[in-house]
């Protein structure tokens, strides 16, 4: 009889600590689950944020510097070239030889739109000759300092890039931000300066043509 009831309770502390071993592993399973939940979803809200970043437009500020310096009297001059760029908040600021001029952005800008058609109606200005009009008065605007043109410019280009295809959503967006920096370029401008009173006709014209709301 006693060898029984040793039996049983032998049985028992085996069920017993079987039902804890059980309990400790699906607590760790479980733990392991809101683990692997916790980085898919960091992983999906990473993902989302780099296909943000991707779309921010990139603005390009850069400046030129050469210094001249001499070891010794007699000696020749000579040139320390350095360049610089930094990427803060989707701009990229370069510094330095070799850095492109507003000269080459202006050329850069002119290219794009000539890629675009010319207008069907001689008599009607479309989107290339808007574009042109706009890019003119901007490098011709003296209340504008040569960063600020550069920047403007490159809205002017984005303009012309979603010219070549206004019906994609993607483009509709760049476009979207490049004429509100235009407008924001603009506002901080002299009214009386000669760029605000043709931003005036230009964009709604522009943003009509593009189909920008």
């Amino acid at each position: 009889m006693q060898s029984d009831e040793s039996l049983s309770r032998i049985i028992k502390l085996y069920e017993q600590t079987i039902q804890s071993l059980e309990a400790k592993h699906k607590a760790e399973l479980q733990a392991k689950d809101r683990e692997i939940e916790i980085y898919r979803q960091k992983s999906l809200e990473l993902n989302e944020f780099v296909k943000l970043l991707a779309k921010r437009p990139v603005n390009v500020k850069i400046t030129n510097e050469v210094k001249s310096r001499s070891k010794s009297k007699g000696m020749s001059d000579q040139i320390d070239q350095s360049r610089k760029i930094e990427i803060t908040g989707g701009t990229v600021n370069a510094s330095g030889a070799g850095a492109l001029s507003l000269g080459d952005i202006s050329g850069t800008v002119a290219n794009t739109i000539n890629q675009l058609s010319d207008s069907a109606k001689p008599d009607e200005p479309g989107i290339k000759e808007l574009l042109t009009q706009l890019q003119t008065a901007i490098e011709a605007e003296t209340d504008l300092s040569d960063d600020d043109k550069a920047e403007a410019l490159e809205q002017v280009k984005t303009l012309a890039e979603v010219g070549k295809n206004p019906q994609k959503s993607t483009m509709q967006k760049a476009g979207k931000t490049a004429m509100k920096i235009l407008k924001g370029t603009i506002a901080g401008l002299p009214s009386a300066a000669t760029l605000v009173e043709a931003c005036s006709k230009l964009l709604p014209a522009i943003a009509s043509l593009l189909l920008l709301p």
